[in-house]
């Protein structure tokens, strides 16, 4: 059946809708005394103002209202409750609860013809279809953005008078050029796969290097991991929460997306196995429940999480209760490293560095790559190798012996050393 709502309301229906999901869902007295006050400052404006009906344009006036010096107590650096508020009440008139307000990501815009439009559209798809990191997108956006100007520059206006030159003449120009080298290879194959290129300009960056090498990924001994994981003080709510996520993370090597999206029925307690397709890969992944894991996840749900009807496992210690953000991980684990004393100067010391070290550790004790490939959830062997380069001790096996010489080899005239 289709809903239908009606884009203005009366402001007192409207808060009472707001309050009414607020304690079906978040469970916040303390939110909710926070937007009854924001209520009442929306009141009086309303009144003054003559205003009966709430509507989005009530909403931009009462915001530009408290924008003036004196009309409000907050100021830019603290969080804007007057702008929560409006976005909720917009929200609900859409039926929707707004997690948060959105603002724009990028700075600076695409040119408004045709190479824009597509560089635009096809920024969109391939962020979408890779998962990319808000960074990442950043970073792949601005370089687009970048060599939008040159083509402007250059005279380009549309995508089929790209050339190999101009793209040549503006990776030489950029400083790093890792990101638009990748986005502009990916950029310039979809060109060429839709016949809008030919195959020179298509592949004039595939054989163009970047980076020298890979860096060897962060590694931690099975004490300091130990040390990290008995840092996690499990007195208190929040504890409980994290040591079960830190625990996921260092004895199972789970990434970070897929801590913070675990889901109940991801759980199998009958069998004690963990079963969830990767946020990343998209592969379906198996995993034993541990039985220090599994009582952990117990702990956090019978005494510490919030009460919700969330599908998710972990929730925020604070209203709304919603899964945690994306760099919540790296948050929680930087205090932890803080907190143990464990060494991680100029070494990465998130989630991501847990699974690193897991593997590592698996390998020192003799655990095969192809068993740690498949515990790691990875789609090849091949992004498994990385780890071989820490066992110093294994690669050790792989040295041949120097060959002798004769003493004679270092007594020769003219061809020796003498």
């Amino acid at each position: 059946m289709l809903k239908i709502f009606i884009m203005e309301q009366q402001l007192s229906e409207l808060h009472k809708q707001l309050e009414k999901y607020i304690d079906e869902n978040i469970f916040s007295e303390n939110l909710k005394k926070k937007l009854s006050y924001q209520f009442g400052q929306l009141s009086s404006f309303m009144e003054t103002k003559l205003i009966s009906i709430y509507d989005k344009n009530v909403g931009e006036e009462y915001l530009k209202f408290r924008n003036i010096p004196g009309n409000s107590r907050s100021n830019k650096d603290n969080f804007r409750y007057d702008e929560r508020y409006i976005s909720l009440l917009n929200g609900m008139l859409k039926g929707k609860w707004i997690i948060k307000r959105k603002t724009q990501s990028f700075q600076a815009s695409f040119p408004d013809n045709s190479l824009g439009v597509y560089m635009k559209d096809f920024l969109i798809s391939y962020m979408n279809e890779r998962r990319l990191s808000s960074i990442t997108k950043r970073y792949y956006y601005s370089s687009l953005q970048s060599f939008c100007e040159k083509a402007v520059e250059d005279k380009i206006y549309k995508p089929e008078d790209i050339t190999p030159e101009c793209i040549l003449e503006f990776m030489s120009s950029q400083s790093y050029k890792d990101h638009p080298a990748t986005v502009l290879r990916s950029l310039l194959s979809d060109l060429y796969s839709k016949k809008v290129i030919n195959f020179r300009t298509a592949n004039i960056l595939a054989n163009y290097k970047t980076r020298s090498g890979h860096k060897l990924p962060s590694y931690y001994t099975i004490e300091e991991v130990v040390c990290i994981e008995k840092s996690v003080d499990r007195k208190y709510a929040m504890g409980k929460r994290d040591y079960a996520m830190i625990l996921l993370a260092t004895r199972l090597g789970l990434r970070s997306s897929d801590i913070r999206l675990l889901q109940f029925s991801n759980i199998n307690w009958e069998t004690n196995l963990i079963v969830i397709e990767q946020f990343k890969t998209k592969k379906m992944i198996e995993l034993p429940l541990l039985n220090d894991v599994g009582e952990a996840i117990i702990d956090y749900i019978k005494h510490s999480r919030p009460k919700s009807i969330s599908k998710y496992i972990f929730l925020r210690a604070n209203a709304p209760f919603l899964e945690l953000g994306g760099t919540a991980l790296n948050a929680i684990f930087k205090k932890y490293f803080i907190k143990s004393n464990v060494e991680f100067a100029r070494k990465r010391h998130g989630p991501h560095s847990m699974r690193h070290s897991l593997a590592t550790n698996l390998l020192k004790n003799g655990t095969s790559l192809p068993i740690i490939s498949e515990a790691l959830g990875h789609s090849n062997i091949a992004s498994t190798m990385p780890y071989v380069h820490l066992d110093s001790q294994e690669l050790l096996k792989c040295s041949l012996d120097v060959p002798m010489v004769c003493n004679n080899f270092y007594k020769q005239k003219g061809k020796g050393l003498l």
